[in-house]
């Protein structure tokens, strides 16, 4: 089986966002961190999800930072959401301080209304006085997250896959291997 390729892409909290950007009156956005008693936002379980809350409480990742920003139709369904995650193992290209943006999804009755670019804007907007540089890492092929990205003003940083360490995938790293 061909190795997953990767585009990464680096930006900074200080970096000028698109204009105009909001959501239609029956969104809104919430930012959620893991609790013991919930260790992934109610409705949208991902095992992902569940081993980064277990990372987090354990302080695998190297500052406390991560979140999964939500945004909530009528207040009760899940229409996107965007983790935030501090560096750690899968991802040793990244500095301390620094923090990925991603996974990323919208449901797809959500698709299309500027929810996904509104979401990335307001996580770095939430960050802009604190000099962080943001990671974003896109499969080769997916073109709709590679344009979401650019059109925020993230610039490309290299190409890489992941590197299979263990059966599961859990020890995987992102590695770059060419840098622009």
């Amino acid at each position: 089986m061909k190795e997953q390729e990767y585009i990464y892409y680096c930006g900074k909290s200080d970096t000028s966002l698109p204009d105009n950007l909001f959501l239609e009156r029956n969104y809104s956005l919430k930012a959620w961190r893991p609790k013991i008693n919930e260790m992934t936002p109610k409705n949208l379980f991902y095992s992902s999800f569940f081993a980064w809350a277990i990372f987090y409480f354990l302080k695998i990742f190297y500052r406390p930072e991560y979140k999964i920003f939500l945004i909530y139709y009528k207040k009760k369904e899940i229409a996107s959401y965007c983790a935030v995650l501090p560096k750690y193992f899968k991802t040793p290209f990244m500095e301390n301080n620094d923090l990925q943006i991603g996974p990323i999804g919208t449901r797809e009755n959500h698709q299309r209304k500027g929810i996904a670019l509104y979401l990335i804007s307001k996580i770095i907007e939430s960050y802009k006085d604190k000099k962080i540089n943001f990671w974003y890492v896109a499969r080769k092929e997916n073109e709709p997250s590679i344009k979401l990205i650019e059109k925020i003003g993230f610039t490309k940083y290299g190409e890489g896959t992941k590197k299979k360490r263990f059966i599961g995938g859990f020890l995987d790293t992102f590695v770059i291997d060419k840098k622009f």
